[in-house]
């Protein structure tokens, strides 16, 4: 079961504009006090609405901010389609053991143990860090939807490795995901 759907509270931290593009720095609560941090890609050139897409990240510390998924996402917006690249828990701006004093996370081994130490504690609650992150993507729909450069008729998920798993939950419990594309690996 999912919680109560809340207000956003979205807020454009920075925006960046390039050729054809605009990149805005947003974060929104996915639950009161739960924050969600990402990147939207929107097309500058083209007749919207556009297609929109979010894309959960998979297993890597960095998240939205490796090469490689910039270079998704860059592809995509130049496309015309609006994406949204956001941090999971334990992940990017979203880690979850983070020291400012030493500016490195305190758990050793990656986002993956950054994902089992809550996993744990909130089996005990009877709830799932799968469900935490899986409503964290449903809400990120959320926030798409309210952008007036998105077309609410035209949503889709694209995920790699960790973020792929969450594209195949995703897709199938919410019903506004039209399109879902899985690339699974390292």
């Amino acid at each position: 079961r999912f919680p109560e759907r809340t207000p956003l509270h979205a807020v454009t931290v920075k925006s960046i504009e390039r050729d054809g593009f605009l990149i805005e720095n947003v974060m929104f609560q996915s639950r009161p006090d739960f924050w969600v941090t990402g990147n939207l890609y929107i097309p500058t050139s083209g007749s919207g609405p556009f297609p929109g897409i979010i894309s959960p990240c998979g297993h890597y510390p960095l998240a939205r901010m490796i090469p490689q998924y910039q270079t998704v996402y860059l592809s995509l917006v130049k496309s015309g389609f609006v994406v949204f690249g956001y941090d999971p828990i334990g992940q990017g701006e979203r880690r979850q053991y983070w020291n400012p004093q030493t500016n490195v996370t305190e758990v050793e081994g990656g986002p993956v143990f950054e994902h089992s130490m809550p996993g744990q504690l909130l089996l005990l609650l009877g709830e799932t860090l799968t469900q935490y992150r899986i409503w964290d993507g449903m809400r990120a729909i959320d926030y798409l939807l309210t952008r007036t450069e998105v077309d609410p008729k035209r949503i889709g998920c694209a995920g790699h490795s960790g973020g792929g798993t969450l594209t195949q939950f995703i897709s199938a419990l919410d019903e506004r995901v039209q399109c879902a594309a899985i690339i699974e690996g390292g």
